[in-house]
């Protein structure tokens, strides 16, 4: 049974190379021995996080599956160390003096879970429309305050054809890059609660733009004479 130190070892997201050796049933404490060697050796190499160790027993009694599970931060350092002129040495030193012959097969989902593990999760589409709609809402207030006294003057179909393409690359190469920047780890997060601050924190800087736009004095559409249920009236009609 793995210890809570195994378990948050093998759990932690780093990459695990798991290898199975058959040994006799006699030769279980030498082995062990030799994994200690082992395990002291590649603390010296970066990246090692540490080895877990299991045995099971096979059906004919006098022999024991050793499950070794080494762990590294990065796949390159565990190669680094599998390749090792230090963990040959050992092997050779084993093979001499307890007649330990290196038998072993490794797990071949070691990469795969690994690979898996790096890829990074799919960003809800709901949550990119939402910063979108957040980069969109200024990029078009600001075009038409700024081009009120020329794009303004074009006929619609123009006018709105220009003001599309700024607009797209507006939000395409500023605020939404740099929106992503700012909310990456709730873009990445499936928190319920990193989620809800989130979009509550979305809908407050609509809500200061809106009324940034809406009252400050010198714009186009000023309404700063109005009263609030006046503005409400004048924005449903």
């Amino acid at each position: 049974m793995a210890s809570s130190h195994d378990s948050e070892l093998l759990d932690s997201g780093h990459f695990v190379y798991t290898i199975h050796s058959v040994i006799p049933l006699e030769k279980k404490q030498s082995f062990e021995d030799f994994q200690h060697q082992m395990n002291e050796a590649a603390h010296h190499f970066d990246g090692y996080r540490g080895q877990s160790i299991s045995f099971q027993e096979k059906d004919d009694g006098q022999h024991l599956l050793a499950t070794t599970r080494i762990v590294f931060e990065a796949l390159d350092q565990c190669l680094h160390w599998l390749d090792s002129s230090e963990r040959r040495n050992l092997l050779h030193r084993a093979e001499s003096l307890m007649n330990y012959r290196y038998r072993g097969t490794l797990e071949a989902n070691s990469f795969d879970q690994w690979i898996r593990m790096k890829q990074p999760e799919k960003v809800p589409i709901w949550k990119v429309n939402f910063l979108v709609w957040l980069a969109l809402y200024p990029s078009v207030m600001l075009l038409t305050f700024l081009g009120s006294s020329s794009l303004g003057r074009l006929p619609l179909p123009f006018n709105m054809l220009i003001s599309n393409l700024i607009t797209v690359l507006l939000t395409g190469h500023f605020f939404v890059p740099w929106l992503s920047r700012l909310y990456e780890n709730w873009l990445q997060n499936s928190s319920l609660r990193i989620t809800c601050y989130g979009i509550i924190s979305v809908l407050l800087m609509q809500l200061v733009l809106l009324a940034l736009f809406s009252f400050l004095p010198g714009m186009p559409w000023d309404v700063s004479d109005l009263r609030p249920h006046e503005f409400v009236l004048s924005v449903v009609r």
